[in-house]
């Protein structure tokens, strides 16, 4: 049963070779002090991140201040001073 060792080690090789072990940007922002959520919302994979149910994006999202400034970016039009970018 499984796979016969040489293609075992072919799996293994490949597993390294192409680094699909790397931890994701968004992993290693949260892993810093003091990530901010506009610094998440910049990333392009934070969706996919949510949809994936990174553990630690979604901890880090549903904390009190995460989820008020959520509701603010959603409720409120952003001042015209920023950059288009910014706003939307």
């Amino acid at each position: 049963p499984g796979l016969p060792a040489a293609a075992a080690t072919t799996a293994a090789i490949m597993f390294w070779k192409f680094d699909l072990n790397n931890t994701s940007h968004i992993d290693q922002l949260l892993d810093r002090e003091g990530v901010t959520l506009r610094e998440l919302m910049e990333e392009e994979d934070v969706l996919q991140e949510c949809k994936a149910q990174n553990r630690k994006l979604l901890l880090f999202l549903s904390k009190d201040h995460c989820m008020q400034e959520l509701v603010t970016l959603i409720t409120e039009e952003p001042s015209a001073d920023l950059e288009e970018r910014t706003r939307f």
